[in-house]
């Protein structure tokens, strides 16, 4: 239980910075039950202020998560609300009732404040933040795509199994099918397994710590590693350029081979 509530506070803390949709949408609110007796659709509001409520709320979350399965995150929680038409009805009942006071009928003055709640809106929900990763996914596929070009040139037209971090692990068949790897995207990324109850072994979960440098019980000694890496089968291997040189002589001892630098990584070719 002490583990679901504390998801539960991690989830929304992430939810809340993500964007500024969350604090734009509570403001809706207060403004929409300041003004209540101008609002129309009050079963809207008191749904959508309810259900909010039990977002927010750790003990009701943890419900709302259960119900939902472990398969979803906090964030799906929020589906039950209505976040963006509740702000957005905010909005209206701003535009066509509050502003009017205060401004009278200057339409200029109108759409100025308009356009200015408009600009307020877009800043706030994250799209540059999104353009930004975007960019940086971009730069990481073109990276990825030009080392295994490289690799794809020394294994000649042999079979590729690779073994290599996530950051090339992730991109390797996406820029070629044909190529093999030792565990995919889901070993990081458990939604991806969607309903399937297949898992990877112990040694391969120990292998993928090994590689991404975390610590856990899975974790193995360098030699152990290379031995089990080559009964694995792979052909394949890409270390970070940061290893030690005794890291690097144990695999080159494990695959009977010398590793080559090749750029920011060491390759070993079985």
């Amino acid at each position: 239980m002490t583990e679901l509530l504390k998801n539960a506070w991690l989830g929304w803390r992430d939810f809340t910075t993500a964007g500024k949709m969350a604090a734009l949408f509570l403001i809706a609110l207060l403004f929409l039950w300041v003004n209540y007796k101008k609002v129309k659709q009050k079963v809207f509001l008191i749904y959508t202020t309810v259900s909010a409520a039990c977002c927010m709320i750790p003990v009701t979350a943890v419900g709302l998560m259960l119900y939902q399965t472990k398969f979803y995150d906090y964030e799906w929680v929020w589906s039950i609300v209505p976040l963006t038409a509740m702000t957005g009805f905010a909005v209206t009942v701003f535009v066509t009732d509050t502003l009017k006071e205060f401004i009278g009928g200057d339409r200029k003055k109108q759409i100025a404040v308009v356009l200015f709640m408009v600009a307020a809106l877009i800043l706030s929900s994250g799209l540059d933040r999104d353009n930004r990763r975007a960019a940086e996914e971009q730069a990481e596929r073109s990276c990825a795509a030009e080392l295994l070009e490289k690799v794809q040139e020394r294994m000649g037209d042999r079979e590729i199994y690779l073994w290599a971090p996530r950051e090339i692990t992730e991109y390797a068949r996406e820029w070629n099918p044909a190529i093999q790897v030792l565990y995919g995207r889901n070993m990081w990324d458990s939604s991806l397994d969607a309903y399937a109850y297949d898992t990877y072994s112990d040694e391969t979960k120990a292998l993928e710590c090994w590689m991404e440098g975390d610590e856990g019980e899975e974790t193995v000694s360098d030699r152990e590693c290379a031995e089990t890496a080559a009964a694995t089968g792979v052909n394949c291997i890409l270390l970070p350029g940061k290893e030690e040189k005794d890291t690097i002589e144990c695999f080159e001892e494990a695959f009977q081979t010398k590793a080559e630098l090749l750029g920011d990584y060491y390759l070993l070719i079985r």
